[in-house]
C-alpha cells in the first residue's frame, strides 16, 4: 500500500468517527449563531445602544456590537442575512474547518511515510474520542493517536473540535 493509500484510508476512516461531531457541531454553530444576532438586535434596540449613537461614539457602538456577535468577522458574515443565509454561512464555516482538519492530520502522516495500517482502535470519551492507529511507515512501526475533545460553546465562543494528532 503507498504512503498516499494509506493516508486516504486512515483519513476516510476518521470522516466516519468524526461524522456524527461534525453534525453536532454545526448544529451547535447554528443556534450560536442565532443567539448572537438576536443579542445583537436586542442590542440595537436597547437604551444603551441610543446612548451610544446620542454620544456619537460610534467607535464603542460597533465594539459592543461586535462582542455581541462573536467578532468582526462572524458580524460581517453574518449581519444582514435572513436565516437561511447565516445558515449557509455557518455550514460552508463548519465544513472548511473540518477540511482543514482533515488536510492537517493526512500532512502529518504523510510526513511520517505512512505506507499501511495495521491496526485501528477507537475510543469514545464524554467530550469527543480517542483513536489510535498501529502503522508501519517508511522507518519502521509507529503509533499514530488522534485525540479529539469539544471545546467552546459557551459565553460567545462557538463549540468546536480540538484535535491532536501525534505519531510516535
Amino acid at each position: 500500500m503507498s504512503t498516499h493509500a494509506a493516508v486516504t484510508a486512515i483519513i476516510k476512516s476518521l470522516d466516519e468517527v468524526f461524522s456524527p461531531m461534525d453534525a453536532e457541531v454545526l448544529a451547535a454553530t447554528k443556534v450560536w449563531a442565532e443567539e448572537r444576532m438576536a443579542a445583537v438586535a436586542a442590542f440595537r434596540a436597547s437604551d444603551e445602544a441610543k446612548e451610544y449613537l446620542a454620544r456619537r461614539d460610534s467607535w464603542g457602538y460597533y465594539d459592543r456590537v461586535f462582542a455581541l456577535a462573536g467578532g468582526k468577522s462572524w458580524y460581517q458574515a453574518l449581519n444582514g442575512r435572513n436565516q437561511a443565509g447565516r445558515e449557509e454561512v455557518v455550514t460552508k464555516n463548519c465544513a472548511a474547518i473540518a477540511a482543514k482538519r482533515n488536510a492537517g492530520i493526512a500532512k502529518k502522516l504523510q510526513a511520517a511515510g505512512v505506507t499501511s495500517v495495521e491496526s485501528t482502535t477507537y475510543t469514545r470519551t464524554t467530550d469527543g474520542f480517542d483513536g489510535t492507529f498501529v502503522v508501519l511507515t517508511d522507518a519502521g512501526r509507529k503509533v499514530v493517536t488522534v485525540n479529539t475533545i469539544r471545546a467552546g460553546g459557551y459565553n460567545i465562543q462557538c463549540l468546536h473540535l480540538r484535535v491532536l494528532t501525534k505519531v510516535k
